[in-house]
């Protein structure tokens, strides 16, 4: 990291990861609602994440080559990119287009926004983390957000999206099951990038094989001014995404990155309202609160009270989860 000799970011860099955040939480927020895009020029979602994983999963590649970076290809790693490619990517994403689609782009931004919450409360059950009230009051709240997002009347469209709407938090659920695996199966001294490249190709796989065998491959490539283009540029925008992830664990640390979740949450919301022409309730505007606050008390309450796990560092708390942190 670029600090000075007491700890802290160099004067000359300072505003350099608050900028990379910024554009981190932007790239981010924009995964729903590229989903929905698609899915409105009548993309299906497994055929969504197969271009977008495929596309950034060359582009990372090519940074690891060209930084002379490579993973071994032996058990260890080659378990870990399976795992984190099909339950990191292509199901949450997958799922994600398909109820940003159904029900908003913003919507699946703040259920996402839990996954801090999430990870917290599976690490806690399995004994990785202890106890800590504080970060135990903040799961209650964000439960409590994320109840608003569903329970009361008018908060969703139309209320036989009550389905779809509950199958959303899967979402993050696989985003924490992913956060505490990266916890206990990260291959030791593995570099970042080579990991993500192989998540991403493993995930591009595990949709491309989804896409043929339910009839729903889509050949963008026929319409080069509509979905071509938006693929291309989610590909893109996700391994800048990646990227920048990793460039700020090494100026600023975790604990730094841990404050996207917030702005993916915004410009989710964002983005929807601007390109989308989403409107949302208020018990939407509501949840948005309570879950913010509630992944602020998880993230205020950590500190030095963590049970050592066997493979080291701790995992990320915001998206994407820890398949990549050095």
């Amino acid at each position: 990291m670029l600090r000075d000799a007491a700890g802290t970011i160099a004067p000359g860099v300072r505003l350099l990861p608050l900028a990379m955040l910024v554009v981190l939480g932007a790239c981010w927020g924009g995964n729903p609602n590229f989903g929905k895009a698609l899915g409105l020029v009548g993309v299906h979602p497994f055929a969504v994440v197969f271009w977008q994983t495929g596309i950034a999963g060359v582009i990372i590649l090519a940074v690891c080559a060209a930084r002379r970076l490579s993973m071994p290809l032996d058990w260890p790693h080659l378990r870990f990119c399976a795992f984190m490619g099909i339950v990191t990517i292509a199901l949450p994403y997958a799922l994600m287009v398909h109820v940003a689609g159904a029900i908003s782009a913003g919507y699946m931004a703040v259920i996402v926004l839990l996954s801090p919450v999430l990870t917290y409360l599976m690490a806690l059950a399995i004994g990785i983390e202890r106890f800590v009230l504080l970060r135990t009051v903040g799961i209650a709240v964000g439960i409590a957000g994320a109840a608003l997002l569903v329970l009361p009347r008018g908060s969703l469209p139309a209320p036989e999206l009550i389905g779809v709407a509950l199958a959303g938090f899967l979402v993050p659920v696989g985003y924490a099951v992913a956060n505490i695996y990266a916890e206990v199966r990260r291959p030791a001294g593995a570099a970042s990038a080579p990991l993500a490249a192989g998540t991403m190709f493993t995930g591009a796989a595990a949709t491309l094989v989804l896409s043929l065998a339910t009839g729903n491959f889509a050949p963008v490539w026929q319409d080069p001014a509509g979905a071509g283009a938006l693929v291309l540029a989610y590909g893109v925008v996700t391994a800048v995404a990646y990227l920048l992830y990793f460039g700020i664990i090494a100026l600023a640390g975790a604990v730094y990155l841990a404050q996207a979740g917030f702005l993916v949450a915004l410009f989710g919301i964002l983005w929807g309202v601007l390109f989308l022409a989403e409107q949302h309730s208020k018990w939407m505007w509501a949840a948005v609160v309570l879950v913010a606050a509630g992944v602020a008390l998880v993230n205020l309450g950590k500190g030095g009270r963590r049970v050592a796990s066997p493979q080291g560092a701790p995992a990320s708390v915001g998206s994407p989860p820890r398949s990549a942190v050095d």
